[in-house]
């Protein structure tokens, strides 16, 4: 159990057959392809016998079907949304379809999503131009709104042999002396205010031809913004009217062409159908870009679980007639990808391993050494076991309505937290606050706290004296004895020498052990260095990480300080309730602020616990024997949202 062992696996087939075999191989999802041409080949004569394997053309039809079924889905989403509760979108509902059905299924979508392609087109073409139309008129109404009051038609508002009308803008704190400066260098100028805004005052100026140039030069002075409506008849207010006419026509034809999207809405499953079957499709076109052919045979590499090998030596059997499988172990240095393999009680707990990261293929999976430690340290960071009840009653709720793998995963690890919950809160803690059903049954940390911060001490000696005890175990496995007793088994003498300075009676032998573990850390820690100088130097400034070891331990007040917060606020929040009490009129009140304190106690409080217990892990735990850089295994496999397919084999084996 752990990490499962993987095998490197050769594939080679007739190319007729190669459909078939990526199908078995998509809907096995045992198998995760390599790349061929991603890499160097090795020899030459390999790389002369084959050449890329691609389906480029077939490809390209596909990602342009994909396009343009996207867009009709976008566009129904965008106008008419899917509305699901969150639990329906967590439960991830999908229809089945045999494997066998798929194909003659899908010649229908194609046909639907055909249809339902053209009629969107369509409509999302009228749709732009009526965008384009109502943006005109919105630009040309916000123009017009400051003439509104301008009783001159707008066509008149031009130069005659005699007059010349302008319309603009000016300066408000200028107007006064434009007016009198008009009036001083064209005494026949009319200038009249039409509106004022931010500043600004839109003005009609009328004057007689001859005036013409001392009147733009006044104008021109105090930047006159001349405005032009030349394509426009009748007053303003005439078509400001025709205007919003205008727009209400086109709201209204708008809300008419997507009633005919909205006849389309009938045919969404379907197109939802259609992409998971062209995304199927497409992968497989994408995964032949892997492969190496000759001129009638494909070659396929990849990795594989050994426990998945047999299973898929016996469907290959028995539906292909030319396919031959090589199979070999790793090589020393080969880098293979990681699945974790657990048992049932601790696969969920997975979930939190993977959140931190992928353990390197070689490493080691800490997922069974951590469920423990967190299924504790949650419950006593909670220490309330009616939030526990509550937390048990959600997840048990979201288990059976849940399909999605990882969010099932989720809920099993909250699952056990409540339950934790519930045990430590019973022990340490009370019900939603209150003392009930003798509850705590051991101590009570908010009216004595000291004994809670001593045991969640002792935990973190006890948790980071396993991590180096797993790390010792590793070292010896590897035949690195000597690494073993220097790197942990002196840290283990040093560490233990000084805690048995705390025990009465025992000084003496806490003093040897010291020095002891401090002067063989002094040694060995140096070794790698070139000068012996410099391992000295090295030894004893190894010394300096006994900061680290304590800092770690230290870490683990926090289970007190988290366990002391939610009791302490749902106290709190019950004493609040208590003061509405003997008033009918405050029943009711009092009975929201239990239920909303309660709940925002239980929901800020659960993902504190959730995040600290998982922080003791990979910052204290991890950090003695965690080693990182896997890659995840990523198999061939059937990814749909809407559809799940059962293979052909499915009802017989």
């Amino acid at each position: 159990m752990g990490i499962a062992k993987m095998n490197k696996l050769y594939l080679v087939a007739h190319q007729a057959e190669k459909d078939k075999v990526l199908a078995i191989l998509q809907q096995l999802g045992v198998l995760e392809v390599s790349d061929l041409q991603a890499k160097d080949v090795e020899g030459q004569a390999w790389a002369e016998m084959v050449e890329e394997d691609q389906e480029r053309e077939a490809l390209q039809s596909l990602e342009a079907r994909l396009a343009d079924l996207r867009f009709a889905l976008d566009f129904l989403h965008r106008y008419y949304p899917a509305k699901k509760s969150l639990l329906a979108a967590l439960n991830d509902s999908k229809m089945v379809v045999e494997s066998a059905q798929l194909n003659s299924n899908a010649s229908e979508w194609d046909r639907v999503s055909t249809n339902v392609h053209a009629a969107l087109r369509k409509i999302d073409g009228k749709l732009m131009l009526l965008r384009n139309d109502e943006t005109r008129l919105q630009n040309l109404k916000i123009q017009l709104t400051p003439w509104a009051k301008l009783d001159v038609p707008l066509e008149e508002i031009k130069a005659t042999t005699v007059v010349r009308t302008e319309l603009g803008t000016l300066p408000a704190a200028e107007l006064g002396q434009i007016g009198e400066e008009l009036a001083a260098a064209a005494p026949a100028c009319y200038l009249q205010e039409i509106n004022n805004d931010r500043g600004e005052s839109f003005v009609f100026v009328l004057y007689h031809i001859s005036s013409a140039d001392d009147v733009q030069s006044v104008l021109k002075q105090h930047n006159f913004n001349k405005q032009n409506f030349p394509q426009l008849q009748g007053t303003t207010a005439e078509n400001l009217k025709r205007i919003e006419q205008e727009l209400a026509k086109a709201e209204s034809e708008r809300k008419a062409t997507l009633a005919g999207a909205a006849e389309q809405l009938k045919y969404r499953d379907q197109l939802n159908y259609f992409l998971d079957y062209l995304t199927l499709e497409r992968d497989k076109k994408q995964v032949v870009s892997n492969l190496a052919r000759t001129g009638k045979a494909f070659i396929l590499e990849g990795w594989i679980c050994q426990a998945d090998l047999a299973g898929l030596r016996k469907k290959l059997a028995v539906a292909c007639e030319t396919v031959e499988v090589f199979v070999r172990e790793p090589e020393e240095n080969e880098l293979f990808p990681v699945m974790l393999e657990n048992k049932p009680i601790f696969a969920p707990f997975e979930f939190v391993t993977k959140l931190y990261g992928i353990p390197g293929p070689r490493g080691l999976d800490p997922t069974p050494f951590l469920a423990p430690f967190w299924f504790v340290f949650f419950g006593l960071c909670m220490t309330d076991a009616g939030y526990g009840v509550a937390i048990v009653l959600l997840a048990s709720l979201g288990l059976l309505k849940v399909k999605g793998e990882a969010v099932r995963k989720l809920l099993w690890v909250l699952f056990a937290g409540g339950f934790s919950t519930i045990v430590f809160g019973w022990l340490l803690g009370g019900w939603f606050g209150l003392e009930l059903f003798g509850a705590p049954l051991v101590f009570n940390p908010l009216l004595d706290p000291m004994p809670m911060l001593t045991y969640a001490l002792i935990l973190g000696v006890f948790q980071i004296f396993f991590g180096m005890a797993i790390q010792f175990v590793r070292l010896l496995k590897q035949g690195r004895v000597f690494d073993a007793l220097a790197d942990v088994g002196l840290w283990y003498v040093l560490i233990i020498g000084l805690l048995m300075h705390i025990a009465p009676g025992m000084a003496g032998v806490a003093k040897t052990m010291s020095l002891i573990g401090a002067a063989g850390l002094v040694l060995t820690q140096g070794r790698t260095q070139p000068t012996i100088v410099k391992k000295l130097l090295s030894g004893v400034l190894s010394l300096y990480n006994i900061t680290g070891y304590l800092s770690d331990v230290l870490s683990y007040s926090r289970l007190l300080a988290l366990g002391l917060a939610t009791g302490v606020i749902a106290i709190a929040i019950n004493t609040m309730a208590g003061l509405l009490q003997g008033s009918p009129f405050l029943f009711v009140p009092m009975v929201i602020l239990l239920i909303v304190g309660h709940t925002f106690n239980l929901v800020i409080n659960t993902l504190g616990s959730y995040i600290h217990s998982s922080r003791l892990q990979y910052i204290e735990f991890y950090s003695r024997f965690y080693e990182g850089g896997g890659r995840r295994f990523v198999p061939f496999q059937l990814k749909t949202r809407h559809l799940e397919v059962n293979p052909e084999w499915s009802k017989t084996s």
